[in-house]
């Protein structure tokens, strides 16, 4: 469908989707064969690098209010946030641009 869209002109800022659609395959896809940016949620478990001593999974590191930029396994380096109920309290899932 993306691969479409681009064939007809599309150019969005961002394309937007739910964490099921988040493999590597899909956001390797999305960034280096059509040159979007992304946004999309992130499972707890998905292992990340945030400061070079390893991967761990994303609900381990601490994200500051402004975002980190972490490295995603098999992905390369992404900006992570933490999303926030309207209750005020944390999300376990994260978000990454």
């Amino acid at each position: 469908m993306l691969k479409l869209a681009k064939q007809r002109g599309l150019n969005p800022s961002y394309i937007l989707m739910d964490s099921w659609y988040a493999s590597l395959e899909n956001l390797k896809f999305i960034a280096n064969h059509l040159g979007w940016l992304f946004l999309t949620r992130l499972k707890s478990n998905r292992l990340v690098n945030p400061d070079g001593t390893g991967n761990r999974p994303i609900k381990e590191i601490h994200i500051p209010q402004g975002g980190i930029i972490v490295h995603l396994r098999g992905f390369g380096f992404v900006k992570v946030f933490r999303t926030a109920s309207q209750d005020g309290s944390s999300d376990t899932g994260q978000r990454m641009i």
